[in-house]
């Protein structure tokens, strides 16, 4: 009898916000991040030891905005790169979605993180669990059902074996895998500002696949099928 593969945790969280291009105060970009991995002990275990290491509360929570010290910063970037973890990642432009996309906040979440699950290996995501940020609630629950109904769709349109097994929200604070993706997505909107992040090696080091929309010319390319 086969070993059973282990269990994929998908941790996800996003820069930017799924609003309407029509809302004034709306981002441009939406980014989401999944940061997979099928350790998640060791990521707490990592991060509890960088707190410790940098004097930091055992409770101090790492958000890309928030952790505005460049040395935590790095720290922070270098203990990912140790780490045995793979980052999948949406980039999308706002401004260029059909004009179909006028009022979309659900929705963006399920269009880009199907467009992820679409590019992956089969083998790479099925049976997962997936993470995302969500204090609860009826918009968590909104967001996260809007997720299942799209991905049931596409599974059923592109002929794709399931991904995820099971969705459920975790908060932040108290979930260590989410703190890694959310930093990760913090440092993508810093490139996508400005052109360059200073843990643009780091983060893509770690990339398998960053899907870019609309695409542009001499985007760099990531496997798919990384193992």
């Amino acid at each position: 009898m086969s070993k059973r593969a282990p269990t994929v945790y998908a941790f996800m969280d996003e820069s930017g916000d799924p609003g309407s291009r029509a809302r004034k105060s709306a981002s441009t970009h939406f980014i989401l991040v999944l940061v997979e991995t099928t350790e998640p002990d060791t990521l707490r275990q990592e991060l509890k030891r960088l707190r410790a290491a940098l004097n930091l509360s055992a409770v101090f929570e790492f958000r890309f905005h928030d952790t505005r010290s460049l040395e935590r910063r790095a720290a922070f970037f270098v203990l990912m790169r140790a780490l045995d973890l793979k980052i999948r990642a949406a980039v999308i432009d706002k401004t260029n979605l059909p004009k179909n996309f006028a009022a979309f906040d659900a929705a963006l979440y399920g269009f880009a993180l199907g467009e992820l699950v679409a590019r992956a290996s089969p083998q790479d995501l099925h049976d997962a669990i997936l993470v995302m940020d969500g204090e609860g609630g009826e918009t968590t629950e909104k967001t996260l059902n809007g997720i299942r109904r799209h991905l049931t769709l596409l599974y059923a349109e592109r002929k794709r074996v399931r991904a995820f097994r099971k969705l459920v929200a975790r908060n932040s604070r108290n979930e260590d895998g989410l703190q890694f993706a959310d930093m990760v997505a913090g440092a993508l909107a810093e490139r996508v500002e400005h052109g360059e992040s200073p843990f643009d090696d780091y983060v893509d080091a770690k990339i398998v696949d960053l899907w870019i929309y609309p695409p542009k010319q001499n985007t760099p390319t990531y496997p798919t099928n990384y193992m």
